[in-house]
């Protein structure tokens, strides 16, 4: 009996000594958090990470078990593992304890200008429709009017088709944040646009020949109507106008969707 139960104890032993818990660094202990990883660039190339943990396998050999933050309508096990070398290991820790300690200052400065934490609620609330510049999968470029965002998916209406990109592939996207602030400016486009529907009107009066009726007068009532016409246009044309100029006079924002674009910038 005594034997057995040394020989359980003995097991139990290597069994705990095969998953021991190691500390990286006094600056992160035991357990690694999101902000701890962003800070040090721990695992950088890790996306979606929660938290992360080394386990002694050996005295060669570890074993890093990431936690990760499960996809919309993904269900299971979100963890992932990684074998690590001793010398990766050593080389982690120098890293680490070569930076400074994470302090709150850090996490305020290093959150400032992180938007795409807060992407979606930013697309959300970005007035719509609006002319916006997307780049997405690797530095392609997208301009078109916003047209909405549902389901994580930006949709873009482009002069041929609405084109769909996924959240996920966007690394920067430049809109405005107000429109339609210049009020005061309506009347003068709203006169403007009638000026130029009537002076095209006018000009396409001086191209056209002269039109008689039967008694060899001129018909004067045809170039009236086509003046009117032309202001009329104009007029219906002046609320679009207004949005341009009025989007135009909106200074743009380009804020970055992406944490390996944001990576990008502050290296």
């Amino acid at each position: 009996m005594r034997i057995v139960l040394f020989y359980v104890i003995f097991f139990f032993t290597i069994l705990i000594g095969q998953t021991e818990i190691v500390i990286l660094s006094s600056n992160v202990g035991t357990e690694i958090d999101l902000d701890e990883n962003r800070f040090y660039k721990i695992f950088p190339k890790e996306k979606g990470l929660k938290s992360a943990q080394i386990i002694r396998l050996s005295k060669e050999k570890y074993k890093v078990v990431f936690e990760k933050r499960k996809k919309k309508n993904k269900t299971g096990n979100a963890n992932k593992t990684k074998i690590i070398s001793k010398d990766e290991f050593e080389a982690l820790k120098m890293m680490v304890d070569s930076k400074p300690i994470f302090k709150k200052k850090d996490r305020v400065a290093m959150y400032a200008g992180m938007d795409f934490l807060r992407a979606e609620k930013i697309l959300e609330e970005i007035p719509k429709p609006q002319y916006v510049v997307l780049r997405h999968s690797g530095g392609k470029k997208l301009k078109g009017t916003l047209s909405r965002f549902e389901d994580n998916t930006i949709y873009v209406q482009t002069s041929t088709m609405i084109e769909s990109v996924s959240l996920d592939n966007v690394d920067l996207l430049s809109y405005r944040s107000e429109l339609a602030k210049h009020e005061n400016l309506r009347p003068y486009v709203y006169i403007f646009s009638g000026l130029s529907g009537f002076s095209l009107a006018h000009l396409y009066n001086k191209q056209r020949p002269v039109v008689y009726n039967t008694y060899g007068i001129a018909r004067k009532d045809l170039v009236r109507y086509r003046q009117i016409f032309g202001s009329v246009i104009g007029l219906i044309f002046s609320s679009e106008v207004f949005d341009a100029v009025a989007t135009l006079l909106t200074p743009t924002k380009t804020i970055i969707l992406s944490e390996a674009e944001y990576d990008n910038k502050n290296k």
